[in-house]
């Protein structure tokens, strides 16, 4: 796995899905030294698609804005229509390292969330598929909108 230019943190797995089921993950009680993942990959295909292209892509939401402009570039959509996963895996990584307490939790198989407050998930998977197929709203828009509802319930 590639890891961004922006840290040397090691990475984290998430436990594997149940089909068509939730598994919550987060530490045990007995183990609460045990942080809840923040650092997971599986966007070497996206990083490797901008190093391509001359561009670093630190784990900052600044980079949601030069995702969304790749992929509203024409003539880079077809590329990136493959990279639906690998864009929702970075944008979550980008969401545990911008906000405070955000982790990885919960695995739908396919699609892992990340846990942003104690009662909202941000699917971003599905949020980077939309993305793709739709002008907006884009990362960057998502993200801000993230943001709000953060602060709504800090």
């Amino acid at each position: 796995m590639s890891v961004p230019e922006d840290s040397s943190e090691p990475l984290q797995e998430l436990p594997a899905g149940l089909p068509r089921r939730y598994a919550e993950y987060k530490a045990s009680d007995s183990d609460a030294s045990v942080p809840a993942p923040t650092n997971v990959g599986g966007y070497d295909e996206l990083l490797n698609y901008f190093r391509e292209r001359g561009r670093a892509l630190p784990r900052k939401a600044k980079s949601l804005a030069a995702i969304d402009s790749a992929i509203d570039d024409a003539s880079h959509k077809e590329s990136l229509a493959r990279l639906g996963r690998p864009i929702g895996m970075f944008y979550g990584d980008v969401l545990t390292h911008t906000i405070p307490g955000a982790h990885w939790e919960v695995v739908e198989e396919g699609y892992p969330r990340v846990r942003v407050t104690r009662t909202v998930a941000v699917d971003v998977v599905r949020v980077a598929i939309r993305r793709l197929a739709t002008a907006a709203p884009t990362l960057a828009q998502n993200y801000v909108h993230v943001l709000e509802i953060v602060r709504h319930y800090s």
